[in-house]
């Protein structure tokens, strides 16, 4: 029974963690996949400012998450 209330635990503990990294890094991956895209709109089409790029990829980083 001991062992059991171990691998129980560590599974607690397991999750909590996981939980934790999801909330604090998910942030982070849209950050960085919002900034790739701007980049890559600005090369594409160098006539629009930098606000409308950053709206449509914020629009399009949200649409791709939602899915």
């Amino acid at each position: 029974m001991k062992n059991h209330s171990k691998t129980i635990l560590f599974i607690l503990i397991a999750i909590g963690l996981l939980y934790f990294a999801k909330n604090h890094y998910s942030s982070f991956n849209v950050k960085r996949s919002t900034h790739a895209c701007m980049m890559a709109q600005m090369q594409i089409k160098p006539e629009m400012k930098r606000e409308e790029v950053r709206k449509f990829c914020d629009d399009y980083i949200k649409s791709q998450i939602q899915k």
